[in-house]
């Protein structure tokens, strides 16, 4: 098996769709890594792994370090490296802030969550040599309080505007967009209208692609209100709490460790 580039990608596009989920650690990257196309190092580690309330207090230590450890131990599939916030602010900050971040993980590209005042930004981005994934429609980046989040472009203005966006997007450069929470006949829209893949989150099978966050997979956080576009597909957090009562009785039964486990 060879590692997927960018070209492979760009075949796939309306024939075969590509798939995304996140990574923040050695373990994961190596179940993910040739399975997947695509492993998203995601802000979204600050309210699955730190329990942040948000994505506004992942840094950019945190990203490069857990980026790091993803990146090394992935052969196959590439890898997308999000920007965090406040962190591509103008045009200089966003180059200085890549380049430290791709430096140090050796990510595939840059995702940034954009709008029609940083299209420049991916402009510039991409003039120096950043590969960069934008991401419209929901970003997470602007909210404080994620039960605020509404789906985007069910009207004729925000679809206009969103297709219009895309289009700008792509012709400054970006190699991909992820559509985030967007009305099924505008990510469709999006996606026919355009040359580079759109990998959808809460947008639909239209898209050329779906990714989602692996803890919402595994159903970690079971407890927890989830958005409506995530589908659990085992529920990891009773495996893990079985497995630690099975570890706890025997401890206390002293059947762990029996001589089998002991030197």
């Amino acid at each position: 098996m060879q590692k997927l580039n960018y070209k492979n990608l760009l075949i796939k596009k309306n024939k075969i769709p590509i798939t995304c989920l996140t990574a923040y650690s050695k373990p994961l990257a190596n179940i993910l890594d040739g399975k997947i196309d695509l492993i998203l190092i995601g802000d979204s580690l600050g309210t699955t792994l730190y329990g942040m309330q948000n994505t506004r207090g992942v840094t950019i230590e945190m990203i490069k370090n857990h980026g790091k450890a993803v990146v090394l131990n992935t052969k196959f599939s590439m890898t997308i490296i999000d920007m965090p916030y406040n962190t591509y602010r103008n045009k200089n900050e966003a180059l200085n802030n890549a380049q430290d971040i791709l430096n140090f993980t050796k990510a595939d590209f840059v995702k940034i969550e954009t709008d029609k005042k940083n299209i420049g930004i991916v402009k510039y981005l991409t003039k120096n040599k950043i590969k960069v994934v934008s991401h419209i429609g929901v970003t997470p980046q602007k909210f404080q309080d994620f039960s605020k989040i509404k789906s985007v472009g069910k009207n004729i203005k925000d679809k206009n505007n969103l297709l219009n966006l895309a289009k700008k997007l792509e012709d400054a450069g970006s190699k991909m967009i992820v559509l985030e929470c967007i009305g099924l006949d505008t990510s469709k829209k999006i996606t026919e209208n355009l040359s580079i893949p759109t990998i959808g989150i809460g947008s639909s099978k239209y898209c050329d692609g779906q990714v989602l966050v692996i803890d919402d997979i595994l159903n970690f956080n079971a407890n927890k209100k989830k958005p409506k576009f995530i589908k659990n597909y085992i529920n990891i957090e009773k495996n893990i709490d079985n497995a630690v009562k099975k570890f706890v009785k025997e401890v206390i039964n002293k059947k762990f460790p029996s001589k089998k486990y002991s030197y």
